[in-house]
């Protein structure tokens, strides 16, 4: 017997890109199912919008790079890898999920032979001392715990770090990462994200260490954006520091 599974009200996710020169200026709001962001190359990518619990009356334009076309996951993690390269990284770190499949491309395109991934899947030799643990904006009910394996220590000893993430919004996931770092005495140079989602970890992270807010680089940014009749319009307060 087939069973038809129908979440149509869920609706799709995708991104679109669109050539500069068929959208010369960002047209004004409010927008619709998606918001056109600004590429460095000058393209732009047309995000879903994904409205936030519990009210559902706030959404951020949302990137999921696994769910991304390798087209645009190429741009960015060309874009990435193009802010930090002054910072002379010597070693990438992958956070766990999404952030592994940029971090491998940053690595690459960077010219390193390899990078580090973190795990949230604690495998036996793992050590509990070597993990902390992360809320995230799309899972703020199931805290997880990120490790790093104890193998992967010697690839870090002495060397410059460049943490890589898909997105930073609360702050959540990367203070996490962060602090793993400060305990295993890495040396962090930076961290690079494909998107800044709003302003609220510029605060989170700054309260933690007036540092980290600066460490954080990203080629576009967002704000949060509020419910308006059918549409969405951007609460500008909330624009990150580009």
């Amino acid at each position: 017997m087939t069973t038809t599974l129908n979440y149509t009200d869920r609706g799709s996710y995708g991104d679109r890109i669109i050539p500069a020169a068929e959208l010369p200026v960002l047209p004004p709001p409010p927008y619709k199912d998606a918001f056109p962001v600004k590429l460095p190359d000058g393209d732009w990518a047309e995000l879903p919008f994904l409205p936030l619990p519990p009210d559902f009356e706030t959404a951020i334009a949302y990137l999921c790079i696994t769910e991304n076309s390798f087209d645009l996951e190429d741009r960015l993690s060309s874009a990435m890898a193009d802010m930090v390269r002054a910072l002379d990284p010597e070693i990438v770190i992958g956070m766990p999920t999404l952030g592994m499949t940029l971090a491998a491309s940053v690595a690459k395109k960077l010219g390193h032979p390899y990078y580090v991934p973190l795990s949230y899947s604690r495998k036996f030799w793992f050590e509990d001392e070597l993990s902390v643990p992360v809320i995230s904006i799309t899972s703020p009910t199931k805290p997880k715990t990120v490790f790093i394996d104890p193998r992967m220590l010697s690839r870090l000893d002495g060397k410059r770090v460049l943490l890589v993430e898909d997105v930073i919004s609360t702050g959540g996931t990367i203070s996490a990462e962060l602090a793993l770092m400060e305990k295993i005495g890495a040396n962090v140079v930076g961290v690079v994200t494909a998107i800044k989602e709003t302003n609220v970890w510029q605060e989170k992270l700054g309260a933690l260490n007036p540092d980290w807010p600066g460490l954080v680089h990203a080629p576009i940014g967002c704000p949060l954006f509020r419910k308006q009749g059918d549409g969405w319009v951007p609460d500008l307060s909330t624009l990150p520091d580009m």
